[in-house]
């Protein structure tokens, strides 16, 4: 299918901003390391149960692509993901987004030095704009701002280099050794949750036991939204991520996954927040710059 990796990848970033608005309402009740767990033990335990189903081919995975995909899901999962909640309890579901929007550049650059795998002057352009214009949506403050972090500024930064080197690294292993795009989420995920589980411990106090507290305090709808942005979140996004990045390249998947500011102002809309004349221009710009690696 034409276009499937690009597909994917905008199909993911509107699942990432549906999660990033559930996430946040729960970004309080858990630690980071915490929330990652969480999800990561379920998505995987999901993951488990719908790889059985899908008609996979013959595959033989060479050890060396498995340690690929597993210091992947090291960078992107453990030390991303962690880095990621930890911004989004500090600074915000917009702020945090932000600067997850530096992460295309950086795949570009990573995916250059690496893999040699160039792009065409327009398609720089492209992301270039696209960057821009989804810096210019997310940037612009709104009443429930919170105030700056610099130690949550220092997470997004770090979350945003971790999900780029990720992204250059997984796609390597899913090309080089044609794995199925569950097949790597569930290994980089699996992976990136034993290493959180491995930290955790030396880090908080009985972390294991205050999670499964703080689960069971939730009320029963709370555990269902919660749920629901693993499923949409993890599972799903972190799938379709897998298709962009075994579809498309690298710089070009994970310029259309950060264009997830754009959707979560849907949802802030749908919530009755206003939109800005200044939200519109930049998604214009934002589709601008999209349309720029298809023409």
């Amino acid at each position: 299918m034409q276009y499937l990796g690009e597909i994917a990848a905008i199909s993911a970033a509107l699942a990432w901003a549906v999660a990033t608005w559930v996430y946040s309402q729960f970004s309080h009740k858990f630690s980071a390391m915490q929330m990652n767990i969480v999800k990561g033990v379920v998505a995987s335990t999901m993951m488990l149960f719908v790889l059985p189903t899908l008609p996979l081919p013959t595959l033989v995975l060479s050890p060396s692509h498995f340690w690929i995909l597993a210091i992947s899901g090291i960078i992107g999962i453990a030390i991303g993901d962690s880095a990621y909640f930890s911004a989004l309890k500090r600074i915000g579901a917009n702020k945090t987004l932000l600067l997850e929007s530096l992460a295309p550049p950086l795949s570009g650059i990573l995916a250059l030095l690496v893999l040699g795998s160039a792009l065409s002057s327009q398609s720089w352009i492209g992301v270039v704009v696209t960057t821009i214009a989804v810096t210019y949506v997310v940037f612009q403050p709104n009443d429930n701002s919170q105030p700056n972090s610099l130690s949550g500024i220092g997470f997004g930064l770090l979350a945003s280099i971790c999900q780029a080197t990720g992204v250059v690294i997984s796609h390597y292993a899913l090309v080089a050794g044609d794995v199925p795009p569950l097949l790597g989420a569930l290994i980089r995920l699996s992976i990136g949750v034993l290493v959180v589980f491995a930290v955790v411990v030396f880090i908080e106090k009985r972390p294991i036991a205050s999670m499964w507290s703080k689960l069971k305090q939730l009320k029963s709808k709370d555990r269902r939204w919660l749920v629901l942005a693993i499923i949409v979140g993890t599972f799903l996004a972190l799938w379709l991520q897998q298709v962009a990045l075994k579809n498309a390249n690298p710089a070009i998947a994970q310029t259309l996954i950060a264009t997830s500011p754009l959707f979560i102002l849907v949802i802030y809309a749908w919530n009755g927040e206003p939109i800005t004349k200044k939200n519109v221009i930049g998604t214009i710009g934002a589709l601008f710059g999209i349309s720029l690696f298809f023409l």
